[in-house]
């Protein structure tokens, strides 16, 4: 029998009352911290889920908008608006068989006056729908067209709307778009209205592959769930709320009541709520059984820390990784060491990290025209490659424009070469901000010769671009009095078009726009020409 005075039962009763520690530390730290935490991580979780929804809807109407957008601010719509030709309208775009292939249910073309030029719906298995509410001005919501003192309001410049309403007893999305000049400064000419159904095909046409587990509430069962709803589309709060181990995201509609919502289902619980799980329990059978081998405390105190530095060190050495740290806040030797080596690998991360963006810069350099701030000719083929070697763009249309300043050598002769680099600067402007979008490259390709790739173009809107550039480069009235044709300094471009699932190299492409661009020089200059 031992008695209690000796160590043998002093550390019996110690590891005893440290089991009995640990035990309470652990059951209190999973109920008071553990089982809550991952609660609120689940809670997150739904969270995203929501948000995830939202931002795939809002991809979707970004969709429709971008299209109603490129439709509505074009000058041919614009110009056969205000003139108020309904067989334009008709025969451009009133077709079953693109609407159906544009994934849209219905587009319609209104005057300045809101009267109805051009109008057509379809249901999703693409036959023609009768849509009164669209067709018939005295059924029609005033907020769907877009007012003239709107676009007056906004100074001139185009407006789109997105409401949500229903449409033969169905929820569906409109998007209205104030008809506009493509410079998009200009009394309104009109509006177009195209909608969408939203229903399992519209979540399908968002989520392709979790369309199966996401469903339409319909607004004749909306009032049911309406106090569960976790987040509205067109508001920024979330509150998770979970019915029916599922979440649900209403839609406003027009009148700013809830119009729909999205049964989205709970994300799964990857944890056990209970107290006493086996985890709990076998992590408690490990530490009474770790409180009687005395040797591990050395393996943590010593062994742990040196094993820890030969890792860091190792992988920093095979990697090349100075981000990597010990760590180690301990106070004998070892972790005195660790801490060294980590305020020395912190010392090489950050010349590291001054390294490479120094490198950047000098990239960055090279990449750009000093003179105009454009990309330059290196970048260009860089550019070209990367289109070359992308599957998806090859199957896209592509459109080059080869651009050149006209008589520009007879200019800087007669102005001098400082006037010249500032003609330059100017075109060089002009043409970037001519050409808005995330697609479009504009640079320098040597000289006063500039080159435009437009990607998802086709050769139709690159003529209009194109056009567009010339009056552009015109309007700025820099003199010229050297010039051949005209007093004021003008462009000549060459045009390059690639359609859609055609393979075409781009340097035949560059070669065919640079052969129209001589055309469009011998045919008198401050024009384009269609290779």
């Amino acid at each position: 029998m031992m008695k209690r005075s000796s160590l043998r039962s002093q550390i019996l009763f110690a590891a005893a009352l440290a089991c009995f520690a640990i035990l309470s530390a652990q059951v209190t730290i999973r109920y008071l911290w553990t089982i809550p935490q991952l609660g609120e991580l689940a809670r997150y979780n739904d969270k995203l889920d929501l948000l995830q929804i939202k931002a795939a809807i809002n991809a979707q109407l970004r969709k429709l908008q971008n299209f109603a957008y490129d439709n509505g601010v074009w000058d041919e719509v614009y110009q056969n608006a205000q003139s108020g030709d309904r067989q334009w309208f008709q025969q451009s775009f009133m077709i079953q068989r693109s609407l159906q292939k544009l994934s849209i249910n219905g587009l319609y073309f209104y005057n300045n006056s809101g009267q109805l030029l051009a109008g057509m719906s379809i249901d999703n298995d693409g036959q023609l729908l009768d849509v009164k509410m669209l067709t018939q001005p005295s059924l029609m919501a005033k907020s769907l067209l877009i007012h003239p003192n709107e676009i007056v309001a906004n100074q001139l410049k185009p407006i789109t709307k997105t409401n949500f309403i229903t449409i033969n007893n169905a929820p569906a999305v409109v998007i209205s778009q104030s008809l506009a000049p493509s410079n998009e400064i200009g009394p309104n000419a009109g509006t177009l209205v195209l909608w969408h159904y939203i229903d399992q095909q519209f979540i399908s046409e968002m989520l392709p592959s979790a369309h199966d587990n996401i469903f339409i509430i319909p607004p004749e069962k909306v009032g049911n769930i309406a106090n569960d709803i976790s987040a509205n589309l067109q508001t920024d709060d979330v509150q998770v709320k979970l019915h029916d181990k599922s979440l649900y995201l209403g839609i406003l509609g027009i009148d700013n009541q809830l119009l729909l919502a999205i049964k989205v289902p709970q994300s799964p619980r990857l944890y056990d709520e209970e107290l006493f799980n086996p985890a709990l329990i076998a992590g408690i059978v490990v530490s009474i059984f770790t409180l009687f081998l005395l040797y591990l405390f050395i393996s943590r105190k010593l062994v742990n820390p040196i094993r820890n530095l030969l890792k860091t060190i190792s992988y920093v050495n095979f990697t090349n990784d100075y981000t990597a740290r010990t760590n180690l806040t301990g106070h004998n030797e070892i972790h005195k060491l660790g801490r060294l080596i980590d305020r020395m690998f912190d010392l090489v991360e950050r010349q590291q990290r001054k390294l490479t963006q120094k490198n950047q810069q000098l990239q960055n350099l090279s990449n750009t025209d000093a003179l105009t701030g454009l990309a330059n000719r290196r970048y260009l083929d860089e550019y070209l490659t990367a289109l070359h070697s992308s599957g998806a763009n090859r199957k896209q249309p592509l459109a080059m424009l080869v651009v050149d300043v006209d008589y520009f050598k007879r200019y800087n002769d007669f102005y001098g070469h400082a006037l010249g680099d500032k003609v330059l600067q100017q075109v060089a402007t002009t043409l970037q901000e001519s050409t808005h979008r995330a697609t479009d490259l504009v640079c320098r390709y040597g000289g006063e010769e500039f080159v435009l790739v437009l990607e998802n173009t086709s050769k139709e809107e690159a003529v209009t671009v194109a056009n567009h550039l010339c009056h552009a480069v015109e309007a700025l009235g820099i003199p010229h009095q050297t010039s051949a044709n005209t007093n004021v300094i003008t462009i000549s471009i060459g045009i390059a078009a690639k359609p859609a699932d055609e393979i075409i190299e781009c340097e035949t492409l560059f070669a065919w726009a640079d052969a129209a661009l001589y055309i469009a020089k011998e045919n008198g200059r401050n024009r384009y020409e269609i290779a």
